[in-house]
């Protein structure tokens, strides 16, 4: 997949929220194993939602349980779900 240079998100305040999101999902992904949905775009426009762990977060990527990391800019949001 390929990602834009460009944040998805527009305000500061989005932004911020999805930053605490992603560490929220990291901790529940490395300590607890708890899966949630991450929702974001890729390069061509699409929109696509992925049932998953987080592993680990840091400024730039979230770290998957499948292996591959993905861009925060192309975040749009963190579904923590119930099961």
């Amino acid at each position: 997949m390929r990602f834009a240079d460009a944040d998805v998100l527009t305000t500061a305040a989005e932004r911020c929220r999805r930053a605490t999101e992603a560490a929220r999902a990291a901790v529940l992904g490395s300590t607890y194993r708890g899966k949630l949905a991450v929702c974001f775009r890729t390069a061509d426009g699409a929109l696509h939602r992925l049932k998953t762990c987080v592993w680990a977060v840091d400024d730039d990527y979230l770290v998957l349980q499948t292996g591959p990391a993905l861009p925060l800019r192309a975040v749009l949001r963190v579904e923590f779900c119930q099961d």
